[in-house]
């Protein structure tokens, strides 16, 4: 058996996001890419599912906290409809790896949610017009995570929750009537449209949580992409699952090599338990492109060793 490390920010994400959706292949809500502030280091997105899909996701180990807290949080509203879920994180002012925020879109009962956090603690202000909730640390988590968050609901069909700053970015940008930031409508569209969950994540990697999320797949990934800039990853649920990413690199490193390395990265698991195969991979001279394609079988046996690495209570469910 594998022996595992500290997984605090990989997110196999048991989210199982009950929606009245019309299809799966469909590109991002704009509404929320809208509101994603343009310095995000890391931005994630999730679909609604109407199966109890597992879905594998990274996130950093706040994202996963607001993820989990929403959870708790919107449990009161019985009429809850989600459509798709963003997760943000960036750093503060100083370089810190601190902001971060949740954006869902859907159908909120903001009267119902408003009223149930208010009777357990949270507290009313406005900011610029718009209600938001200020809400303090759970007792549950005060011990790895201390810090007072903000919650909005904009037209009953918007949330946004997470630090501060971030929530004040995006309340921002919605009052602004802001769109999408170009950069991050560019990467997303080199990612398929029917990819159900996706993670754009700047390079190197800056938060040491996200490179033990990352050595969940292999201890040495984060280190081998290293020379890089940006890593887009997204994952397509079917008869099979397909992973897919796109590397892009300013390194005088072939992309051949490049691709070489993650390839026996995100292939090598254990000697022996190799479970996810190599990918097929095209070049070009900034940029290494993979698909690998495998089973739901066997998809599911390698998220099971992935889960086993995270079992601190990082595994947020819904």
């Amino acid at each position: 058996m594998r022996r595992c490390k500290v997984r605090t920010s990989l997110l196999p994400a048991l989210f199982a996001l009950l929606a009245a959706t019309a299809g799966r292949a469909v590109t991002p809500d704009p509404k929320l890419l809208s509101l994603v502030p343009p310095d995000a280091q890391i931005v994630a997105g999730m679909k609604a599912h109407q199966d109890h899909r597992t879905n594998f996701i990274i996130m950093s180990h706040q994202d996963s906290i607001d993820l989990a807290d929403f959870c708790a949080l919107t449990g009161v509203d019985t009429a809850l409809r989600i459509k798709e879920s963003i997760s943000v994180a960036g750093a503060d002012t100083a370089g810190t790896p601190t902001e971060h925020s949740l954006l869902v879109s859907g159908r909120f009962d903001q009267a119902r949610i408003f009223k149930a956090a208010l009777e357990n603690g949270a507290t009313l202000k406005e900011y610029d017009g718009i209600r938001v909730l200020v809400i303090q640390p759970f007792a549950r988590e005060r011990a790895e995570f201390n810090e007072v968050r903000w919650l909005a609901i904009l037209d009953s069909e918007v949330l946004l929750f997470g630090s501060i700053a971030n929530v004040q970015q995006e309340l921002d940008r919605h009052l602004a009537g802001s769109a999408p930031d170009p950069l991050l409508l560019r990467r997303l569209a080199r990612l398929r449209r029917n990819d159900d969950t996706w993670t754009l994540l700047s390079l190197p990697v800056w938060d040491p949580e996200i490179q033990d999320a990352l050595s969940v797949v292999d201890p040495n990934l984060a280190d081998r992409l290293k020379d890089g800039e940006w890593l887009q990853f997204g994952i397509r649920y079917g008869r099979q699952v397909e992973f897919e990413y796109e590397i892009t690199t300013a390194s005088s490193d072939t992309p051949r090599a490049n691709s070489d390395r993650f390839t026996q990265s995100i292939a090598g698991l254990e000697k022996g338990m190799a479970l996810l195969p190599p990918a097929d991979i095209a070049t070009d001279d900034h940029t290494v492109r993979g698909v690998i394609r495998i089973s739901v079988s066997r998809y599911d046996a390698w998220l099971a060793e992935v889960s086993a690495c995270d079992r601190g209570g990082r595994i947020a469910s819904r």
